[in-house]
């Protein structure tokens, strides 16, 4: 059974000459958009990463305002807590 990389050989030897270069710029969108969207996940990961451990250290009057703003979202909108 031919695997779907080789199924797509095939389809492509079929394809007229004149029309190929307008499936390379296919191709190459999508590929190109692939490896955009691995690279804003990443860029997302790593500006998260840049947060964590920042509440280590706190001091109790910062704790005690973060608890507020807890407290209040919790009344406002008790379902997305």
């Amino acid at each position: 059974m031919a695997s779907v990389k080789e199924k797509i050989i095939k389809e492509v030897e079929k394809i007229p000459e004149e029309k190929i270069a307008e499936l390379y710029n296919v191709i190459h969108l999508f590929r190109t958009g692939i490896e955009s969207k691995k690279k804003a996940v990443k860029d997302r990961r790593s500006e998260a990463v840049k947060f964590f451990g920042i509440w280590k250290g706190m001091s109790a009057e910062e704790r005690t305002v973060l608890d507020e703003i807890q407290a209040r979202r919790k009344r406002t909108s008790p379902n997305l807590i």
